[in-house]
Order: C-alpha cells, then structure tokens, then sequence
C-alpha cells in the first residue's frame, strides 16, 4: 500500500475575492510555531502509516511559496526522519506567481521538490484584476522561466473559466497564452461563487452577472479542443497531462484522491482518508497551534491527532458509492467492474444495477459507455463528461 501525504501550508499575502479556502493573512509571526505543530503531527501520522511508503507529497494552501526554505527544509527532514519516501516519490509544491525568486526556486529543487503549480489562474490582465490576484502576466511568465532554468522540467498551471465578466474569445485566449508556455499539466476549473466570499457579497447586490451555463460548456468543450489539438492527454474531468512512452505527467498525488486510495493531511484544515474514516482537522491556526502545545493533551492513536475536529467512519455502501463517482471522474479509465468486486466483495451491475440500467438506457444523452476489453469499464462518454455533475449525483 502506497499513501499520498498531504500538508496545507494556510498562508496567505492577500486573499482573493472568490476565495473560500482555509487561509490567513497577516499571521506570518506564527509560522514557527504552526511549523512546529506539523511536525508533532507528522509524527503521530507516521505511526499509522508504519512501513507503508509515501509516494506522493502535496504541500497546498494557501501559498505554501511564502515559507521560507528554512522552513521547508525543517519540513521535509521530519518527513524523511518519520516515514519511508519512495525513491521517486512526487513532492508538489504550490505557488503564486509574483512570490518566487531564482534562487528560491533552485533551493527548492535541491531539497527534492520536482513538481510545482502555478496558480495562475488566468493570463489576462483584466481576469487578473477583476479576480484580485497580486500577480501580472509578466509575473507568469518570469515565474515560469525561473522554474525551468532552476531545473523543475513538471509543473502545472491552474486556470479559472467561465467568470461572470468572461466570453468565449477571451477565454480562448488566456488558454492559447497558457499552452505557450508549454507546461507538462494543466487544471482547469469553472469558477464557483463560494458563499461568504466577497464575490458572492457583490453577486447578492446584483454587481456581478449571472454564470450562463451554456457559455460554460462551450468553454469546456474549447479547451477539451484547444488541448487536445497541443498534445495534451486527458485524463481526468478537469486535469490534462503531456503522456507519452517515455514519460508521464499525470498527477500521481491527485489520482490517490480519485482511486479512493488512502492519505494523510496535516496541518490546520486539512482532510485525511484511511482505514475508512475521513478526518477533518480544526479551522483555526490559533487553535491548531494550541492544541500541540497544551501538555494537557493526551497522545493521540492516528487517525486521532490533536488536531482533529471530526472523524467519520464511511460505511461500505458510502465506500461502493464513492468508488463510483470519483472513478468516472478519471476520463480515460473509469470504473473497473474487476477492480469493484476485488475492493468490495460485490457485483458492481447488481449493487448499482438501477442506476447504472438508467444512465445506459439514456440514449439522447449518451451518459455512459461499456468498454469491452480485459477489463470491463463504465466510462463517460463525451456527453456524460459535459454532464457529469447529473452522473455523479445517482451515487452521491
């Protein structure tokens, strides 16, 4: 068994306008102190793991590119120190344009990162603004050369579409600037108006548009077009990989969340899966922080830690429905009616024979396919993709 290991870095310079996730901004002073508590919780988290292996490590955030690499390299040695890393484990690291110098990024290659991600988000300058990221362009690309000369030859870019202000031809063109630069992965994600961020505050006061749907799916369809017509491999709903004999760019640490295989996730907020039971950790760094330092607190057994706000053990029919959707989210690869029965004993036709019977019967949609080869699949068909979100809500 191989375990992803996953470590939120929460800090942040500035917080965008459609972001909901779990960061902090102007709590630099605590980064001794919060890099101290995730080693304590390495260390728990580790004892679970034993002598299972680590194939791949994602530090996410956040903007985990603030730390400094003092901080990374005290990181990194407990990860060493405490768990078995494969040799060629992938070590994914995210940045944000505008935050990185050369000699940063070649500090952080020589401490075994290969894999970065920009997230860009968009390589329009008016996107940019209206999103209120802190970066340019300029910043992109220099970012972007940066990493290459300091030997990182995998990064991805994050792009966003389909915000309220954007058409069809300036989203072609943020992806055409993007391909440009010829990344070894791309991610791209429709934008959803989070609520409580400040884009749904002034989408609730009628500034900001409605999302036309249509218009989304038009989007999507391009950049299936654009990226396949770049030499880009699609692989997974919102995730393009260069692949091809010699090499494989596929995202090996997020392709353990798709298999429903197990992983480890520290830090303030992060969520962890084995054994079956999906742990979530406290919100806030002040309590995180805290927790590991109160000698009041009784060693943990993992999936318990110090951290932990709620742990939920998933039964088995949750499990054979989570099997499901996130397999069919895997484009080339689906759902194998093998690898079901191997995991859980049962019929994958028989357990879901309704709604599989439902989505097959639906002809004028073409939702799904059988792929009769050694391994009998369920794979969306192009029609399914554009219409997943209606796929995976018969499992979820």
């Amino acid at each position: 068994m191989a375990y992803s290991l996953y470590v939120h870095i929460p800090f942040c310079k500035h917080r965008c306008h459609y972001c909901d996730f779990i960061t902090f901004v102007g709590y630099e002073p605590l980064q001794p102190a919060y890099i101290s508590a995730l080693i304590k919780e390495l260390r728990i988290a580790s004892s679970y793991v034993g002598q299972d292996s680590l194939h791949s490590i994602y530090f996410g955030g956040g903007t985990p590119s603030l730390l400094s690499i003092y901080h990374y390299k005290q990181l990194i040695k407990a990860i060493q120190d405490f768990f078995i890393v494969d040799s060629n484990c992938e070590i994914s690291l995210e940045a944000n344009p505008g935050t990185l110098s050369y000699e940063y990024l070649c500090e952080l290659r020589e401490l075994g990162i290969n894999r970065l991600s920009f997230g860009v988000q968009s390589t329009n300058s008016f996107d940019l603004i209206r999103l209120d990221r802190s970066h340019t362009l300029e910043d992109v690309v220099e970012g972007f050369r940066y990493a290459r000369k300091a030997g990182f030859d995998n990064i991805n870019l994050d792009l966003i579409f389909n915000t309220p202000w954007q058409d069809l031809s300036s989203w072609e063109n943020s992806l055409s600037r993007a391909i440009a630069l010829s990344p070894e992965h791309f991610s791209l994600y429709s934008l959803i108006i989070e609520e409580g961020t400040a884009l749904d505050r002034w989408y609730q006061r009628g500034l900001v548009a409605c999302q036309d749907e249509d218009l989304e799916a038009e989007m999507f369809e391009t950049a299936i077009m654009m990226l396949a017509d770049a030499g880009y491999f699609h692989y997974e709903i919102s995730n393009w990989a260069k692949k091809d004999h010699k090499h494989d760019y596929r995202c090996i640490h997020n392709l353990q969340y798709w298999k429903n295989l197990p992983y480890v996730g520290v830090g303030v907020g992060a969520h962890g899966y084995v054994n079956n039971v999906r742990i979530e950790n406290v919100h806030s760094i002040n309590d995180y922080i805290s927790r590991f330092n109160d000698k009041r607190n009784l060693q943990l057994t993992f999936p318990e830690t110090q951290a932990t706000m709620q742990t939920i053990q998933v039964d088995l029919q949750t499990q054979m429905k989570d099997f499901m959707w996130l397999g069919l989210r895997l484009v080339d690869e689906g759902v194998s009616v093998q690898d079901f029965f191997h995991t859980y004993g049962f019929s994958m036709v028989e357990v879901f024979d309704e709604e599989i019977t439902e989505l097959l019967n639906l002809g004028f949609f073409f939702l799904v396919r059988w792929i009769d080869d050694r391994q009998h699949r369920l794979i969306l068909t192009q029609r399914g993709l554009m219409l997943a979100n209606q796929v995976f809500m018969r499992f979820v």
